[in-house]
């Protein structure tokens, strides 16, 4: 036979504390809602804000930060993307399809200029 389980004490809960139910991040040191206001002023994030900023996966992220392909710094072993740098590092993605004429129009298959 199974022990019930004693009820909880709410004057000795801690409700911020309480191990990630629903959402709450609990002890996992996530942020409740959203982005932080730290992120959002930061000249330099982390790996896992590049990948969703730009909608890929970390490895992805990783791979293209190791061969050079992204702009990315080290201090020590941590491995940061200026923002600045990313937001231009964009732009000559899109400039350089641009100038070859093979820029894809947002939501369609056809290429800028030419009909398939």
């Amino acid at each position: 036979m199974t022990k019930s389980r004693r009820p909880i004490d709410s004057k000795v809960a801690i409700p911020g504390r309480r191990g990630g139910v629903r959402g709450t991040g609990g002890a996992s040191g996530s942020p409740l809602m959203g982005e932080s206001k730290a992120t959002e002023l930061a000249q330099l994030i982390d790996c896992g804000e590049v990948a969703r900023r730009l909608g890929i996966g970390r490895t992805k992220t990783f791979q293209m930060m190791a061969s050079g392909d992204l702009p990315a710094i080290r201090i020590g072993r941590c491995v940061r993307v200026p923002v600045a740098a990313l937001d231009l590092w964009v732009e000559a993605q899109l400039a350089e399809k641009t100038v070859s004429g093979r820029r894809l129009l947002y939501g369609t298959n056809t290429l800028h200029g030419q009909s398939s």
